[in-house]
């Protein structure tokens, strides 16, 4: 092997792509590596966006406000079922259905096409951060593999999106030269105030992103560029202020938010064993996220956060973070940064520090993992120093390829309720209704339109802890009002939890039919015949009205 002519000035300065050519050749010698890695992530979030899986319970919350909302009513009405999105996000969602009409795929384009950028941002952040091509594949290895990332990219929410702001503002940022401020400041610019209008977080990236480089010029004595950086800081402020003042109306009243995550507010400053354990709980909750974690982000706990595997990811992830303070000073500082930034919102209840919300993060994990192996590479009295740096990429590659190819063979698919109403439109028969609870409600009310299911009666229950009682009580609905015949019972949200339900359902009467999916089920009854039934509906006890269904959350 060829020693290490890596000068200390080099190492204490973000790489120009003049050094990384100079030290790696030519674009094509490097090109195919490059482009394996962005095929395998393309690859597999098309796989998962063609499989075109159901809805689920926030996807489908948020998609019946594009049913019958114009652009206006979306941007600045609150948005129904408690939902809350960046006002660039909608607009540019609501331009797509208005062109190619309000499906599920129309609604994922967004999120794809985020998730098909951001490869190729984490390649110019790659390059202008890791020297050495062993780092620079395992950093963009592990943002195509990621299976959470995989996910996020067939998904109606906005978390892709803030992710790709991430790494476009971090890649931004890496390149800004204070000595041509004039070419860097307007693009700078006017990618932040663009990311606040689709990313609610990269105020976050935009905050630590100004901070560094203001001092930075400071320290330089870069008048000019200081001022620059301050005009830079001057849009992104108005652009959040405006975005701000929209979004709070669109937020009105929605304290539920507040409530649904209060458990990921952190504690600052600790001040007990437990407020602490909250920090190392997140830690290990964001690898997780990372590295390892299929489907849908939900904000409870995993047993598997605190396995070995997962405590050794955090342990190395560190370390390569800590040696990314020598090699790019002024990521790892943008990176520190924007961390606190997140950490002091949250403890103002202002944003939560958990699962789903915490996505936009999952780069600068990579980043740790891709600058050990750098760190490994640059120590060039360490024996045998690459083989050890590839056994660490190898190791950091194979936890998510393990998870990612999974998801290759059969792609995440959680809730089907297309799969349910397909059939269900196969089997009905004149008279039969629907009986489905209110977590379920929005994604039949989203699909039902392509069935033809829009006539069937639909009696709605809102589910509790007392499973015995929601089963007995909607039976005895059914009884009293006659809505229909035969009875579709559809769960599709939480499907394990409801068991009780279903059993207490069943106590009643015998099943017709059975249909299971993933994460759904569909069960045809009759239960006009029933003992239980035939309490309700006596000759001396007219048929009422039916009662209107109980409202949806």
């Amino acid at each position: 092997m060829a020693p290490d002519t890596t000068s200390t000035t080099d190492r204490t300065l973000p790489t120009s792509p003049v050094q990384t050519h100079a030290r790696h050749g030519t674009w094509g010698r490097s090109a195919l590596w490059v482009v394996v890695l962005i095929g395998i992530g393309w690859l597999l979030r098309g796989r998962q966006y063609l499989f075109n899986r159901s809805l689920w319970l926030d996807e489908a919350y948020l998609a019946v406000n594009f049913m019958d909302r114009d652009l206006g009513q979306l941007l600045f009405e609150p948005l129904s079922n408690g939902q809350a999105a960046p006002l660039g996000f909608l607009a540019l969602t609501k331009l797509l259905t208005t062109a190619l009409g309000v499906e599920d795929w129309v609604l994922r384009l967004q999120p794809l096409a985020a998730g098909l950028l951001t490869l190729l941002a984490a390649w110019g952040l790659a390059r202008r951060t890791l020297p050495h091509r062993a780092a620079q594949a395992t950093f963009m290895g592990l943002l195509a593999l990621s299976p959470v990332l995989v996910y996020y990219s067939s998904e109606f929410k906005q978390y892709q999106n803030d992710v790709l702001a991430t790494l476009g503002l971090l890649w931004l940022a890496a390149r800004f030269d204070l000595q041509l401020w004039q070419r860097d400041a307007p693009v700078l610019a006017v990618a932040g105030a663009l990311a606040i209008w689709l990313s609610h977080p990269s105020l976050f990236v935009l905050a630590g992103v100004g901070l560094v480089l203001w001092i930075e010029a400071i320290r330089q004595h870069q008048r000019t560029a200081w001022l620059a950086v301050s005009g830079m800081g001057l849009v992104w402020m108005l652009a959040f202020a405006l975005h701000h003042t929209l979004v709070m109306k669109t937020l009105a009243g929605n304290q539920h938010l507040l409530d649904f995550w209060k458990f990921a507010y952190a504690p600052l400053p600790p001040a007990s064993l437990a407020d602490w354990r909250w920090y190392l709980d997140s830690a290990l909750a964001l690898v997780y996220l990372a590295l390892r974690h299929v489907g849908v982000a939900h904000h409870g706990m995993l047993t598997a956060w605190f396995d070995p595997l997962n405590l050794g990811l955090l342990a190395l992830s560190a370390m390569g973070s800590l040696t990314l303070a020598w090699r790019a000073p002024r990521l790892a500082a943008i990176g520190l940064a924007v961390l606190l930034a997140t950490l002091a919102a949250s403890a103002l209840h202002l944003y939560p520090f958990r699962s789903r919300p915490t996505i936009f993060l999952v780069p600068l994990v990579h980043l740790g993992l891709a600058a050990l192996v750098q760190a490994v590479l640059d120590r060039q009295s360490l024996p045998a120093r690459h083989l050890l740096a590839a056994v660490v990429t190898g190791f950091a590659l194979l936890v998510p390829a393990s998870a990612s190819w999974k998801v290759l063979r059969k792609p995440h698919n959680d809730q089907d309720m297309k799969g349910v109403l397909l059939h269900i439109a196969n089997q009905m028969k004149p008279g039969d209704g629907v009986v489905i609870d209110s977590m379920s409600h929005k994604a039949f009310d989203f699909y039902s339109r392509d069935q033809g299911m829009q006539a069937m009666p639909v009696t709605v229950f809102r589910p509790t802890i007392n499973q015995f009682h929601d089963a007995m009580a909607t039976v005895r609905r059914l009884c009293i009002e006659q809505p229909m015949q035969r009875s579709w019972v559809i769960v599709t949200h939480r499907l394990q939890g409801r068991a009780g339900f279903l059993q207490h359902i069943a106590s009643v009467a015998p099943a017709l039919q059975r249909w299971d999916g993933d994460g759904a089920i569909a069960l045809l009854y009759d239960f006009r015949a029933s003992d239980y039934c035939r309490k309700y509906t006596a000759p001396n006890r007219a048929p009422t009205a039916p009662s209107p269904a109980l409202p949806t959350q």
